[in-house]
């Protein structure tokens, strides 16, 4: 055993031993064309050892065994070793294989042909290197990373590449070529392109804005970007590059520091460029190319000299580039850096001298010599210089008589060939000349001094007087001659293209009238006048037409008509150009078809038309415009005038063919008309107008005044008649005025009235005349079924009757009901209107009520055996009454419920179980009876806007009024409110001193308010919608009439809100007591009950409220629906203030066509302190404040207190209010 573990342990020894010294390769490394391999087992003998790299096998001589056993090193052979295996071999049999290795290819040569690497055009280039194709499938040659795609093998060696030639693309500057073989790539070459060299700088101007050109060889086109110029250190833009030429942007305006010119330096892609021919850069010097004195007396230079912004133009060492203005050469416009042309307006002042030109880096020195210059008179012509000869002004510049050195200027005038010193010089720019007698028109005249002169000669003539034509004016037919030097008329010939119009002619040596009618044949031309003795004078004259005579001058409306235009001169050929004129006929300024029969008559056609006064003339070129005739339509006639309803239609003779033509007027007013298809005017009077005048104007022509009296038309009733004969009904209708516009007398109208079951009876009716439409009239007559009514208008002695109306009594109109409890049977009184206790019969729903008689108040009694059940959809039942066969139906019958009464009345009143309210006992007061009568508060007061004010204890006010309109979907999401703060009310009456009325409405909607309030000094039971509301006295009683409100859906409610008002908190001398409400339903309950009662409490105030259960919708009874709104409404931050307290309370109404009406009532009480606290001894009387409602109102009972002791200043109670005051805040 133990012998196994030794033999074991020795195993293991000789295997480690022999794992140490066991040929492996760790890694390896090239360094340009050697590969040193590091490892074990070695050894140190080359004859043992073998190294191979793919199929390149390497030993003996060819391995340096650098360390022993670990690191041995041998060159690669040729430049073909390929990639692959790299394995190590030991006396043959002990191999060890590293793995596949990577070969790093060697770069070693670029060559081009002549070392030319063009920067402008592609070069070949020679790249040489070792293994090139170590991957076997050859080498990527890189340019800064790039493969060059254009590369082929050029050199081998043993059919392996090691050498390629690739097209190198133009460029500047260097660039770095590798090789990559596979994954390795090879050591970097940097390479250059050739080197630029500069042969000449193009100079430009100072100042100019021309870029600079340099010239050259090995720049590169577009390499902007590779470029760098600079001029005396500082570096210009280069704005573009070629291959030879590089411009420049230079500062112009700079000076350079060096007198021989600016260093320039120019390096491309990094090389800095030679220069042929100097580095330096001077600007082009300035040259005078020419100048002198113009014909016009402006001073001409054309000057090398581009720049004039930056150029100041000094003569006698004055500043003159102001006189000056450059203008582009004649053979080189717009050509910068090239001739320009100044031209120059010197003052006299300005005499000739040295000048020079400079922008303060050149200068250009020359002189300016300035010949005289005459510029008045203006042209080379001087006429009219009388025999015996004259003097003559000249005005100009340069008359000197010294140059501008001192040396005398020799200045004469030359008068044909004759030199005059004579003349009169008064300073250098004015002298006078006497020129001698003479005669004809061919004399010469100029001035000269020493500088030769460019101005031309002056002709100078000598003539007799001529005749002298200012102008000519034509005068109808004749002509109005005016000038000069006309002499004796009657030696004189006055021609007008070449007829001989002098017979016609008188007049003076300046006014010639000729006329009143030229000499047959005369036309436009030259009109000439001669004279003996004097020169003759013509001018060319145009005549312009003449109208003589249209005919006709008057023309039909309706009908084309034929002119005739009679006149002269009508010249459709121009006689001097023989051109064809425009020959024109305008009618009203516009242009008519014209006939031109002869040169004296002209024919148009007249359109249809209207109106008088139209004007006619005849132009030529629409420059020579003739005299004006006119001609008219007949004016417009009225035949008759027939009246439909309130259409009228009027025949005559003369109207217009378009309605716009013709224009109505009735009583003075202007009247909207058109034209039937028969030509008459139809048109539409207003209701209101009254009797008076109609005409028609046509155009500017009226027609005959037609006194008319209109035919009245009933057009509507307000209402149908009751059948009792109790109606006052308004009837409606047209043309009811009862004053004739014209005459202001009356027209009075009368209404007749017949039956259709006794036609034989007509009564004249009671009426009165409201407006121009409208009369009130009384219906006394008993009746039923149908009825015609019929008005009679009288004017003067013309009676017309109006159509006949055809109305209806009105059938019974069921207004309300009393109640019963269901299938108890028992007697029902109804509210009706408009009917005859004949053949009386009453329904509820399906089930007759027995019995009918008829009691006061329009009131019908009947049995009613309550059989019929109740809706199921909350809606009241119908009532059905029939009298002399007409049917009036409601629904307006609801069954009792059973209510009971607050604290059952405290036993001091009777509980009416129908409405749920107390009927208190003489003595007793309040909702439930509980407190005895006190003394009336003052009235209650309603201002102008229907706000109910009630007034308690100590200044406690309350307030009851209508806030907000309110319409909710079925979510009871707002879908519209209104304020009642935006009402406008229309009408506010004082009907009486009790009853107010109030009409109100809404801009931009169509919701209308109304509110009659009515005070009731005296208690009163009031029968609303079937119930009977008990009114107390000192009460306050509205009629609410909610209008045209829009719903936007039919399943919408409209909430009435009411906000009950006081104050917040209330200090009784020894509390703050704070205000406080209550209900038979609690605040913002969503149950369906409706609240009766409502109560507000401020201090020792109270106000109670209670509310009907009905209302009417659309004239319908309905149950009403009365809720407070809870504390989270919105409407309460729009009316909560801290220092009041609101309570808002909603009455909701159902959808309604038309409209419904609530009937609320307010009204005062006062009530005794119960108060047991320790300012009882004050004996307290608690003002309350109860309302009352019939539907969405309140009765408002307001209480007076006793005098409140108010003397209690202990200080205790001082702090003890303090103390509430906070706990308040």
């Amino acid at each position: 055993m133990e012998l196994t573990k030794i033999l074991l342990f020795f195993t293991i020894i000789k295997t480690i031993i022999l794992s140490i010294n066991a040929l492996s390769i760790d890694r390896f490394e090239q360094v340009n064309n050697s590969i040193t391999v590091y490892g074990s087992g070695f050894g140190n003998d080359g004859e043992a050892l073998a190294i191979m790299i793919n199929s390149s096998y390497y030993s003996r001589s060819d391995l340096r065994f650098d360390v022993v056993d670990t690191q041995v090193s041998f060159d690669m052979l040729g430049n073909w070793v390929y990639n692959g295996m790299l394995k190590a071999t030991l006396n043959i049999n002990e191999v060890f294989e590293y793995g596949n290795i990577e070969i790093i290819p060697i770069l070693n040569s670029f060559m081009v042909p002549n070392n030319n690497l063009g920067t402008s055009f592609p070069s070949y280039a020679s790249i040489g290197g070792y293994h090139f194709d170590a991957s076997l499938v050859g080498a990527e040659i890189l340019m800064d990373g790039k493969v060059i795609t254009n590369c082929n093998v050029t050199a081998t060696a043993n059919y392996y590449p090691t050498a390629y030639k690739c097209e190198i693309p133009p460029g500047v500057g260097g660039f770095n070529l590798t090789v990559k073989v596979a994954s390795k790539t090879s050591n970097q070459m940097t390479i250059w392109y050739n080197a630029p060299s500069v042969s000449s700088v193009e100079p430009v101007f100072s100042f100019s804005s021309s870029p600079l050109s340099i010239f050259g060889n090995d720049f590169q086109h577009g390499a902007v970007d590779k470029t760098v110029v600079t001029f005396d250190g500082v570096e210009a833009e280069v704005i573009s590059s070629t291959e030879s030429l590089i411009l420049v942007k230079h500062d112009n305006t700079l000076k350079p520091i060096d007198p021989r010119g600016f260093l320039t330096t120019v390096t491309v892609g990094g090389q800095i460029a030679s220069f042929r021919n100097g580095a330096y850069l001077t600007y082009k010097q300035y040259t005078n190319y020419g100048s002198g004195m113009e014909e016009n007396g402006t001073y001409r230079i054309d000057l090398l000299f581009p720049n004039w912004n930056h150029t100041d133009f000094v003569l006698n060492n004055i500043s003159v580039k102001s006189y000056c203005q450059p203008t582009p050469f004649p053979t080189v416009e717009n050509e910068p850096d090239l001739i320009i042309r100044l031209i120059c307006d010197f003052p006299p002042s300005i005499k000739s001298g040295g000048a020079y030109f400079t922008d303060t880096i050149n200068r250009l020195d020359f002189n300016i010599l300035f010949p005289p210059y005459v510029s008045i008179p203006s042209t080379q012509q001087i006429n009219d210089i009388p025999l015996e000869g004259g003097e003559i002004t000249f005005i100009g510049k340069h008359f000197d008589t010294t140059m501008f050195d001192g040396s005398p200027n020799n200045l004469v005038i030359n008068y044909n060939g004759n030199n005059y010193t004579n003349y009169n010089l008064i300073n250098n720019t004015y002298m006078t000349f006497n020129i001698p007698a003479g005669s004809g028109t061919n004399n010469y005249l100029f001035i000269s001094s020493n500088i030769d002169t460019t101005q031309q000669p002056f002709i100078v003539s000598y003539s007799l007087p001529e005749i002298v034509i200012y102008s000519i004016i034509q005068k109808d037919q004749g002509l109005i001659i005016k000038g000069s030097n006309f002499n004796d008329i009657a030696l004189m010939t006055i021609t007008l293209s070449t007829i001989d119009i002098s017979s016609t002619c008188v007049g003076n040596s300046t006014d010639i009238t000729c006329g009143p009618i030229l000499p047959a044949g005369v036309k436009s031309g030259e009109l000439l006048i001669e004279s003996p003795g004097y020169k003759s004078a013509s001018s060319i004259f145009y005549l312009t037409p003449v109208v003589t005579s249209i005919n006709p001058k008057s023309f039909d409306t309706q009908t084309s008509n034929t002119l005739t235009i009679t006149g002269v001169y009508f010249e459709s050929v121009d006689p001097i150009s023989q051109k064809t004129n425009n020959l024109q006929v305008f009618v009203d300024n516009t242009v008519l078809l014209s006939v031109l029969v002869d040169l004296k008559t002209i024919l148009i056609t007249i359109s249809p038309g209207v109106g008088s006064g139209h004007e006619v003339k005849v132009s030529l070129n629409q420059t020579r415009v003739s005299n004006i005739e006119t001609f008219t339509y007949f004016p417009p006639t009225i035949s008759n005038r027939v009246q439909s309803d309130n259409q009228f239609e009027v025949s005559g003779d003369y109207f217009g063919t378009n309605s716009q033509d013709n224009k109505v007027y009735y009583n003075n007013i202007l009247i909207d008309s058109k034209l039937s298809s028969t030509g008459n005017i139809q048109f539409t009077l207003l209701d209101n107008f009254s009797n008076g005048e109609l005409y028609i104007q046509v155009g500017n022509q009226k027609s005959n005044i037609v006194l008319t009296v209109l035919t009245p038309i009933i057009t509507s009733i307000s209402k149908k008649p009751y059948v009792d004969g109790s109606s006052v009904i308004t009837v409606s209708g047209r043309y009811f005025s009862n004053l004739n516009y014209q005459t202001q007398q009356p027209t009075p109208m009368t209404f007749e009235f017949s039956l259709d079951n006794d036609p034989s009876i007509s009564n004249v009716l009671s009426c009165n005349y409201i407006n121009s439409i409208s009369y009130s009239c009384k219906f006394t007559t008993f009746g039923f079924g149908n009825a015609n009514l019929v008005a009679t208008k009288t004017d003067e002695s013309t009676s017309l009757k109006s159509n006949t109306f055809s109305i209806s009594y009105q059938e019974p109109k069921v207004i309300q009901s009393t109640s019963l409890f269901y299938q108890v049977p028992g007697l029902i009184n109804i509210t009706v209107e408009s009917y005859s206790p004949n053949s009386l019969q009453v329904f509820v729903s399906n089930s007759e009520c027995t019995n009918p008689i008829v009691l006061l108040n329009k009131q019908i009694q009947c049995n009613y055996n309550a059989d019929v059940p109740p809706n199921t959809d909350g809606k009241s039942l119908n009532i059905t009454v029939i009298s002399n066969q007409m049917v009036g139906i409601n629904e307006v019958f609801y069954y009792n419920s059973r209510y009971e009464c607050p604290n059952s009345c405290s036993n001091h009143g009777l509980c009416n179980f129908v409405n749920g309210q107390c009927q208190c006992s003489n003595g007793w007061q309040s909702n439930d009876c509980s407190q005895e009568k006190q003394q009336p508060l003052p009235e209650p007061t309603t201002d102008d806007n229907g706000k109910t004010t009630l007034n308690g204890n100590d200044n406690i006010n309350f307030t009851v009024s209508i806030t907000y309109l309110r319409e909710i979907d079925i979510n009871d999401k707002t879908v519209k409110l209104l304020s009642l703060k935006d009402i406008q009310w229309n009408n506010r009456t004082q009907i009486s001193k009790t009853d107010s009325y109030f009409n109100g409405t809404f801009e931009n909607d169509s919701v209308q308010v109304e509110l009659d309030v009515t005070f009731y000094k005296d208690e009163e039971n009031i029968d609303f919608a079937g119930d009977t509301v008990l009114i107390p006295s000192n009460s306050m009683k509205y009629i609410i009439v909610i209008s045209n409100w829009n719903f936007t859906s039919s399943t919408n409610n409209l909430q009435v809100i009411y906000n009950s008002q006081t104050t917040a908190y209330y200090d009784d001398g020894c509390d703050i007591i704070q205000s406080n409400s209550s209900s038979n339903v609690n605040e913002g309950s969503k149950v369906s009950e409706s609240v009766t009662w409502f109560q507000v409490v401020s201090g020792n105030s109270a106000m109670d409220a209670k509310f009907s259960r009905r209302m009417f919708v659309d004239e319908k009874v309905r149950m009403a629906s009365v809720s407070i709104l809870d504390s989270t409404d919105q409407l309460y931050t729009l009316t909560n203030r801290s220092d009041t307290f609101n309570k808002l309370i909603a009455i909701t109404t159902p959808y309604f066509k038309s409209n419904v009406k609530l009937d609320p009532s307010f009204s005062s009480l006062i009530q005794p302190s119960t108060s047991t606290s320790e300012c009882e001894e004050n004996k307290w009387k608690i003002p309350v404040i109860a309302v009352l409602c019939s539907v969405g109102g309140a009765t408002i009972i307001g209480v007076s207190a006793a005098m409140i002791y108010k003397s209690y200043k202990n200080k205790k109670i001082v702090l003890k209010l303090s103390t509430k005051l906070r706990n308040i805040k």
